[in-house]
């Protein structure tokens, strides 16, 4: 029986090519692109659950009031974790101690050197903490000499080329010696860090910096013991942090607050600052789930369509097959069988594209998705995905078509069904519904991100060059190599600075004369007294730091019109207060200056209230240079570079990459809705196009009667297409408050952004009034140009 019925639906397939192609075609890009998706979500969803111990592993994280709100940053010092260890030997089993250095290391070899960016400082029992592969090496012992090194096979192969790297050895910032004593396996790529080199972090524990409670520089995790939980030993932080740092906090009246966080949620904590760590986003991850919906079902909504669309033609089938003795089950059956027979041939045809297209795929993302093909659990996935897909793309078609009474079948008084026709339409609707929230959605993406690059920041990201200040070379040449390069035509200014506009920016408490009941906490800016003009602020009150006057280099500060906000002042009452920098300064500095409110983060972010001091906390150099050759002048500076820091790589970026990288996510969230919202319009045209087919088919006899009468082309043609066009009409009705509601929670993520305007459902209305009437035009003008006389002949 079930041979019969999978023989008889290949015949229908072959029978009806044009149908079964659209119905094959739209399922198997659906499908194609639900795999895409649920590879991309798995991945997300799966970041650092590798790790064997994962479930007891957490992150220390730090917590204060600021201005108002609660603020956590991952940032510890040294002493916490053998504090920890030795405070709770009961509840930690170990803990350990991750520094990744954000500027890169110098690595030199035979001459050769390299700046090696994913560099890390780790405990010696990194490979007992964590679930890392390591190929070569005892994970016990690999760490344990102060000048070990483990490389990732990407690493070793960089400074070794395919010799065995075991015992060699590399100069790190052209001092250290450090012997390579093991080699990780590939890393998996769903983990917050990915390190390409390894080296222990005992390196520093006779510097007075490493052992410093207030040193906030790397990252502490540990691994509770089995028999305690989370909540219950967050429960003796806060006797910990009292113990070891309560005098110091009641000294600033700071509330600090110590968490954890377990590990596997860190990738998804987008909330605290400074964080080293990759981090995803689970609105992508929702959104993404909702458009693989979306699109198999406009597929399943085709494959529906047609099915009921063409099921006059097959009445006489159905008649026939009853009067032979066919019961409704058996022609259930049959139809369902042919909808999983469709449905297995796109899959088999959907991962074909997913395997040509994967790697493209993984490219955009940058991100290597793995196909686990030969997992039977994902076989079983697979298959059952086709049976789900065809039982809801034919189950109304199935039980439609196995209805129909042959009497009034071969009898010829066999009508289509007014339902069928109202399922039809209301298909359509849903159909163009969800291709209307995509070309909105799409709209509203790209707006934002337009919104992202032509709104004023306060400053000009335009032809500014950063050159990092990260060793020690360009740290004691900084000045010779600015005096350098200021007598070249080309650059027009050039400052030293603690951070760039997108980079990094510092918090500290500040004391207020008169305003001693709050403290507050400023993002800060430590430069020289070019900051402003090399960068392109505007003083709005004030004056600009200046070297006229000698005592700006210790006593004076400009804040931001936020920070005049914020402490309840005007511009001219700020003008000559006393502003104290806590923890790192003992003296007061007067207020000579407001600046214009400037973004020093993404428009994600608000505005949060800045001091800027001259002081020589540098590191990062921001050159202005002129628009003409950039090329030559990038040679100068380079010139320069190798002047006073030969050994080291000459390395930059420009300011406004810094800037489009704040929006990198999101720029890719864009491009990614954009192809699916184009892929969901096709598939919805697709079954358009089939149904235009159908109904132009239906009522060739009627245009040909309307032709004779004297109806014109274009008459014909309006009254083929006006039906589909109300549908899209009812369509944008039902999408518009559904796409509202959805592109304003993702708005909500920006502080600062367009707003949802009418004109955007306007336009996502006529550009899918304008999609369904180009569908829809071919088939209508083709039977609008029929020769009734060939149409009529027959009656």
């Amino acid at each position: 029986m079930l041979k019969n019925y999978i023989t008889v639906a290949i015949r229908n397939l072959l029978k009806y090519k044009v149908y079964s192609f659209i119905n094959i075609f739209g399922l198997a890009v659906g499908i194609a692109c639900c795999l895409f998706i649920f590879l991309f979500i798995q991945n997300e969803l799966n970041y650092d659950k590798f790790h064997a111990d994962g479930k007891r592993i957490y992150r220390l994280i730090r917590s204060s009031d600021e201005n108002g709100e609660r603020k956590g940053t991952p940032a510890t010092s040294g002493p916490y974790a053998p504090s920890l260890q030795t405070d709770f030997p009961s509840d930690i089993e170990e803990t350990m101690r991750v520094d990744p250095d954000g500027g890169g290391v110098l690595i030199t070899i035979d001459n050769q050197s390299f700046m090696e960016k994913q560099c890390m400082f780790v405990d010696s029992n990194f490979f007992q903490f964590f679930s890392f592969p390591l190929e070569i090496g005892d994970p016990k012992t690999v760490l344990n000499a102060p000048n070990s090194m483990v490389l990732s096979r990407a690493a070793a192969k960089k400074y070794f080329g395919n010799a065995n790297p075991i015992g060699k050895v590399l100069t790190m910032d052209g001092e250290d010696q450090f012997k390579v004593t093991g080699i990780m396996g590939p890393l998996p790529g769903n983990s917050h860090f990915a390190p390409d080199m390894l080296v222990p972090i005992s390196l520093f524990k006779n510097q007075e910096w490493f052992n410093e409670w207030w040193n906030n520089s790397m990252s502490t995790y540990v691994r509770l013991s089995p028999k305690v939980t989370e909540k219950q030993f967050e429960a003796k932080l806060p006797a910990f942090m009292d113990k070891y740092m309560g005098e110091e906090f009641k000294k600033f009246g700071m509330k600090v607050a110590l968490t954890l966080q377990p590990l596997e949620s860190i990738y998804f904590d987008n909330e605290t600052q400074y964080d080293h760590a990759s981090h995803g986003d689970k609105k992508v991850v929702y959104i993404f789930t909702a458009i693989a919906l979306f699109i198999l079902m406009i597929a399943c909504i085709n494959f529906m369509n047609l099915s009921t669309a063409r099921s006059m033609g097959r009445a006489k089938e159905v008649g026939l097959r009853k009067v032979m003795g066919a019961y409704k089950s058996h022609l259930v059956s049959q139809f369902l069988s042919e909808s999983i027979v469709l449905s297995f041939i796109s899959l088999i045809l959907a991962l074909g594209f997913v395997w040509l297209l994967k790697p493209a795929f993984d490219t955009f993302l940058e991100k290597e998705l793995t196909i686990p093909y030969g997992t039977f659990f994902i076989i079983l996935i697979l298959l059952g995905i086709s049976v789900l897909v065809g039982l809801l793309a034919g189950s109304y078609p199935a039980f439609f078509l196995s209805s129909f009474q042959p009497i009034k079948v071969l009898k010829g008084r066999f009508k289509a069904n007014p339902q069928s026709a109202w399922l039809r339409k209301g298909l359509v609707v849903v159909q163009f519904s969800i291709s209307i929230i995509l070309i909105i959605g799409t709209f509203i993406i790209t707006s934002q991100m337009e919104f992202t690059q032509q709104k004023k920041l306060g400053y000009d990201k335009e032809h500014v060059v950063l050159v990092r200040i990260t060793n020690s070379d360009i740290r004691t040449n900084k000045d010779r190599f600015k005096t350098i390069l200021e007598g070249e035509s080309d650059i027009l200014s050039i400052s030293a600075m603690s951070g760039e506009p997108g980079g990094f920016h510092d918090r500290f408490i500040v004391d207020i004369p008169g305003k001693t009941e709050e403290k507050w906490q400023f993002r800060t800016v430590f430069t020289d007294f070019d900051y402003a003009k090399t960068l392109g602020m505007k003083i709005v009150a004030g004056r600009d730091f200046s070297r006229d006057f000698g005592t700006d280099t210790t006593q004076a500060a400009i804040i931001n019109e936020t920070a005049v906000k914020k402490l309840g002042w005007t511009n001219e009452e700020a003008l000559g207060k006393d502003i104290t920098i806590t923890l790192r300064e003992s003296g007061p500095r007067k207020i000579v200056g407001i600046v214009q409110d400037f973004h020093i983060s993404s428009l994600k972010d608000k505005i949060d209230p800045m001091v800027i001091a001259v002081a020589k906390d540098n590191r990062v150099l921001a050159l202005k240079i002129k628009s003409g050759n950039p090329q030559q002048t990038l040679q100068k500076i380079e010139k320069a570079w190798l002047t006073v820091a030969p050994q080291y790589p000459f390395e930059y970026t420009f300011l406004d990459q810094v800037y489009d990288n704040l929006y990198k996510s999101e720029q890719k969230q864009m491009a990614v809705f954009t192809v699916f919202a184009f892929i969901a319009i096709c598939i919805a045209c697709l079954g358009l196009f089939g149904l235009a087919a159908f109904t132009a088919e239906q009522r060739t006899k009627e245009i040909s009667v309307r032709k004779v009468l004297g109806a014109d082309v274009s008459s014909i043609v309006l009254l083929l297409s006006k039906d589909f066009v109300k549908l899209v009409v009812i369509a944008l009705v039902i999408a518009s408050p559904v796409a509202w509601y959805a592109m304003n929670k993702w708005l909500e993520d920006f502080e600062y952004s367009i707003g949802i305007k009418p004109d955007t459902f306007i336009i996502a209305g006529i550009c899918a009034i304008t999609i369904a009437l180009v569908t829809v035009s071919y088939h209508a003008i083709k039977t609008a140009y029929t020769n009734p006389v060939k149409t009529l002949r027959n009656e």
